[in-house]
């Protein structure tokens, strides 16, 4: 039987740690969220295949070959302040039956845009989500890790 000296045995234990370490802040985490995230956009549209094969039916029904729909954003110039009335107080908020209520904000506006260019963007809004996820991954690792010290004693 083969025996380990007491400092190789540690440093078998610090890799171990560190593979667990990095299995869980980059694949068992990320994956977890992602997960956790697709149930619950899930949840609402009434099981998760239903919510699939509808949002891939509204990227594609109606739009031009080769490209789908998407939500493009309006560049709208924010509007400055309406001038004071003369007729308002002087040292008090402006009258309101002078103000209007602002119309409704459109987010965005339905255009056709090119596959291409939709699956570039969603492969990039995901990558970002992995990136987050990995990072919230680092801070809870380093949290329970913080609580762990301090639960054995050892502060530093």
């Amino acid at each position: 039987m083969l025996t380990l000296s007491p400092v190789w045995h540690g440093r078998l234990r610090a890799a171990r740690g560190l593979t667990n370490l990095l299995m869980q802040t980059l694949v068992i985490h990320p994956a977890l969220l992602f997960f956790l995230l697709f149930l619950l956009s899930a949840h609402h549209a009434g099981g998760a295949g239903q919510m699939l094969l509808g949002e891939a039916e509204k990227l594609v029904r109606d739009a031009p070959p080769g490209q789908v729909w998407d939500c493009v954003p309006q560049g709208r110039p924010v509007k400055a302040f309406l001038p004071v009335a003369s007729d308002e107080p002087q040292h008090g908020a402006p009258v309101l039956e002078a103000l209007k209520p602002a119309p409704t904000p459109v987010m965005c506006e339905k255009a056709a845009v090119s596959r291409e260019a939709w699956a570039a963007e969603a492969s990039s809004t995901l990558l970002l989500l992995y990136r987050a996820a990995v990072v919230l991954s680092v801070i809870s690792n380093l949290a329970v890790w913080h609580l762990r010290r301090r639960a054995k004693g050892e502060h530093a």
